[in-house]
Order: structure tokens, then C-alpha cells, then sequence
């Protein structure tokens, strides 16, 4: 092959070598794109932080539990999922209180404006910092309310301090949530191995960071047609969760395992799914609602992991109406 020949095809390939990064690059912009350009009703007001009456209560292991609340009347505390804040329940801080609720919602410790505790993440801790939230602020007739990880530290409260919760909670709201992962009830030996693989994985901030790509991510917690801003919002909480939480935090659901202690739970309970979750699948709320007694079991066609935000008007009904079923009425 003649010298002019290689230099040709060294050119081809880098050509195509460049030609593939592009695609590669735009791709993910072109998705991101398109997605920004949906309308969006709360655009103006998803990436706001608005001010409410705020507190900061000392942890059982020297860390805070960072909660903010807004309104008067019988409290629902919402409990937010895992990497997220207070800012997933934007709409119903603003919403519920003009229904005659006390909107109440906290970050989960070491998350937003929480300060980690010296016990670290575990299911336990998550069971003492919903009893923190209660008790400190003297709440009774509560309706409870807990979102994917938030709804693994609300059963583990039910389950851990089943007095307190018979005194002060009137209903559970478990929303887009699981009681047991795929090693739940596997050995000791299975779940420390999966503990080293979270220690071998990379920082996740550079991806977060990059406004198309972490878009694209973030994407993936949601069902049909969400609104931009929503998208946004979740990359921007992911992002701005700290690293070690992002690493550590998530081992709570590793080994984790609650069927045993489900039937066991008096209080009403209404569980809430999307079709289109692929995070916490319907099949995780037809579980939980089968294995609660009484439980109350409400799908929403095409909803994915962040109901709150995608279906606002449907999940505050769901969650008021529930309220007033219980006893927990203005």
C-alpha cells in the first residue's frame, strides 16, 4: 500500500474517531434539548427555594435533622427519597396548607441542610430521625408520608418505635417505595460483598454536573411527559447532594428486608405506584399493599418514581382525602 494510501486512511479513521465523539457529545445535547423545549407550567417556579418557617433539631448522635413546614392545622410530614431534599415537596409545601394542612418535610440526615450523625446511615438511624422529627416538634395526628428511601425509613419507624407511632400517626402514605431488595434475605456473607462494591463506585459529580447528561439521568426517575424544570430540579438536588452521602446513604437498602414485620402494622395505609416507574416497579406497591393489613393500593397510569411533581393535583387528592378518612382533618 502506497504512502499517500496510509496517510488516506489515517485520516479516515481519525476522521471517524472524531466523527463517533461528536455523535457521542451531541446526542445527549440534542435529548437534552428536546426535553427543555415541553412546556412547562412550572417553569417559574420549580428551581425557586421558597422561604418557610424553618428548625433544626439535634439527632440522637449528635447530628441535626434540617425541616421546614409551612400552614396550620393536623400535620403530614413528608420524608423524601434518597440524594433528594426538601425541595422534592415544593408543590406541597405550598399546596396542602390552603387545604387546612400543616405541610411538614425534613432532610433525611447528611442530605440537604442535615448534618450526618456519629451512627452514620443505617435503617435504624432513618427510624430515629422520623421519631426526632415527631417528637421535637410535638406533632400528633400526623399523616406520615414517605417516598422511595423516605418510605423505607417510615416503615422502619412504624416497626422500631411502634408506641410512638400509635400515639402521635393516624395513616402512612407510601409512595413509590419497596420493603425488600433483590439480597434482602440472602447471607451476611452476600451483603458484605455488595458493601465493597458501593466502596469501589467513582464519584458521581462530574456526571451530575453536566447539564445535558445528568438531565438525561435524572430523566430516567420519571414517567410519561414530565415538565422540564421538574427534570432540573432533580439533577440539581443529585448534584448538589454531598459525595459521600451519594455513596454511603444508598447501602440502608442493601440486604434490606421488612416483610417479616409488614403484617404487624395497625395503622392505615395507602400505598402509591406509577405504571411507569422503573426505579421502585408496581410490583414493590403491590407487595407492600398485600402484606399491610388493610392496606389501600393506588397505581398511576404512566406515573415514574416522582409522582409529587408529575401528577401534583392526583397525589395531593390521594394524600388529603386518605387524611380525612383517618381522622386527620382540619
Amino acid at each position: 500500500m502506497s504512502g499517500s494510501s496510509l496517510r488516506n486512511r489515517a485520516i479516515g479513521v481519525a476522521g471517524l474517531v472524531a466523527g463517533i465523539g461528536a455523535a457521542a457529545w451531541a446526542t445527549p445535547r440534542v435529548a437534552a434539548a428536546r426535553l427543555r423545549r415541553r412546556p412547562d407550567a412550572d417553569a417559574a417556579r420549580a428551581l425557586e427555594a421558597p422561604i418557610y418557617v424553618d428548625h433544626r433539631l439535634d439527632t440522637h448522635d449528635r447530628g441535626t435533622i434540617y425541616v421546614v413546614e409551612n400552614g396550620d392545622g393536623p400535620p403530614i410530614v413528608m420524608s423524601h427519597g434518597v440524594t433528594l431534599s426538601v425541595r422534592t415537596w415544593f408543590h406541597q409545601l405550598e399546596l396542602l396548607p390552603k387545604e387546612g394542612f400543616r405541610a411538614v418535610a425534613y432532610d433525611h440526615r447528611g442530605h440537604g441542610q442535615s448534618v450526618l450523625g456519629e451512627a452514620g446511615h443505617s435503617l435504624d438511624a432513618l427510624a430515629d430521625d422520623v421519631e426526632t422529627v415527631l417528637v421535637a416538634l410535638d406533632l400528633h395526628d400526623v399523616v406520615l408520608v414517605g417516598h422511595s428511601m423516605g418510605g423505607v425509613a417510615v416503615q422502619s419507624f412504624v416497626i422500631r418505635h411502634p408506641q410512638v407511632a400509635k400515639e402521635r400517626v393516624r395513616g402512612l402514605v407510601l409512595l413509590s417505595t419497596l420493603c425488600k431488595t433483590p439480597f434482602g434475605s440472602r447471607s451476611t456473607q452476600m451483603k458484605a460483598r455488595l458493601e465493597k462494591l458501593f466502596d469501589r463506585v467513582p464519584d458521581t459529580t462530574p456526571i451530575w454536573s453536566q447539564p445535558n447528561v445528568g438531565l438525561l439521568l435524572a430523566r430516567l426517575g420519571f414517567g410519561r411527559d414530565p415538565h422540564p424544570s421538574h427534570v432540573e430540579l432533580v439533577r440539581q438536588m443529585m448534584l448538589s447532594c454531598p459525595p459521600d452521602t451519594r455513596r454511603d446513604a444508598p447501602r440502608v437498602l442493601v440486604g434490606l428486608d421488612l416483610t417479616h414485620d409488614l403484617p404487624n402494622i395497625e395503622l392505615p395505609t395507602l400505598v402509591i405506584g406509577g405504571t411507569a416507574d422503573t426505579l421502585t416497579p408496581p410490583a414493590h406497591a403491590r407487595q407492600l399493599a398485600r402484606l399491610i393489613p388493610n392496606a389501600r393500593l393506588e397505581l398511576v397510569e404512566g406515573g415514574g418514581h416522582m409522582l409529587m411533581l408529575e401528577r401534583t393535583e392526583l397525589f395531593n387528592r390521594l394524600v388529603t382525602d386518605f387524611a380525612r378518612e383517618v381522622g386527620a382533618a382540619p
